[in-house]
């Protein structure tokens, strides 16, 4: 028998995975627009119209012994994520009171906060600053006190890049401070194989990041990718200063997956 793969959220991250996984379980994807639903029901994904806070029942009928990918990003301006967090949670509960057999969390590597020099393994504490970032603390928190009842997996991921996605873009033309800070990115195609990883294999009920091996300052990585790009470079100053800023090192992780990365260098994802 085929089992269900549910993606709540089913965005720009999902539809790769969906499609890296599409042989191997029944996708279901959720989200809040129903021309989305009928554009993912074109695409053959069984599509459900859901957003955080409505009513679970019709989304848990697909979900006893499946594996739920919880990707609903909080929204980048909200500053009070309460009513977020608490959806998120009675989401989790709706999961396991209908028989789920794995959660798969995406988080994000700003739940180590940016105040920092170092470099942070997946064991480093957390020190969230910004709504969004306590909020994942929060859900991670709820779901890691549940691990003897499920399998779960926590996946924190850097910064996001893919074919049709690159930070570059939107910092085109800016004046930025603060050249010399590191960049942690990650690709999407290596994330994909991570989830695939993860999700087929026997759970991962643990918490790991994804990024590349290597960090380059951003006011010299930007300028580059920029005009590989043919688009007009940042602006940086402080570049030629001491390289600072966090080092999210997830070589320990890749490994602990059997991966090597394809992007390990940033300057391979432009």
């Amino acid at each position: 028998m085929t089992l269900n793969l549910v993606i709540t959220g089913y965005g720009w991250l999902a539809g790769y995975v969906g499609e890296a996984l599409n042989d191997d379980f029944n996708i279901v994807g959720t989200s809040r627009s129903r021309d989305k639903c009928h554009a993912l029901q074109a695409q053959g994904i069984e599509a459900l119209e859901y957003a955080l806070g409505d009513n679970t029942k019709p989304l848990e009928r697909y979900l006893p012994n499946a594996t739920l990918l919880l990707n609903v990003p909080p929204g980048r301006r909200s500053t009070n994520l309460d009513a977020f967090t608490k959806h998120m949670l009675s989401l989790i509960d709706s999961a396991i009171r209908a028989g789920v057999g794995h959660i798969v969390f995406i988080s994000t590597t700003s739940v180590y906060g940016d105040n920092t020099d170092e470099t942070l393994t997946a064991q480093a504490p957390t020190n969230p600053q910004t709504a969004s970032a306590k909020a994942h603390v929060a859900i991670e928190q709820y779901l890691l006190s549940l691990r003897e009842q499920i399998n779960v997996s926590i996946v924190r991921l850097a910064g996001l890049v893919g074919p049709d996605r690159h930070p570059a873009r939107s910092l085109s033309g800016r004046q930025l401070e603060a050249g010399n800070k590191r960049i942690n990115l990650v690709h999407v195609f290596d994330i994909v194989k991570a989830l695939g990883e993860i999700i087929r294999c026997t759970p991962l009920n643990d918490t790991i990041h994804l990024c590349s091996l290597s960090h380059p300052k951003r006011g010299l990585y930007y300028v580059e990718a920029a005009k590989a790009m043919g688009i007009e470079p940042p602006d940086f100053t402080g570049t030629d200063a001491e390289p600072g800023g966090k080092v999210i090192d997830a070589r320990e992780c890749w490994a602990q997956l059997g991966i090597t990365p394809e992007f390990a260098d940033p300057y391979r994802m432009f």
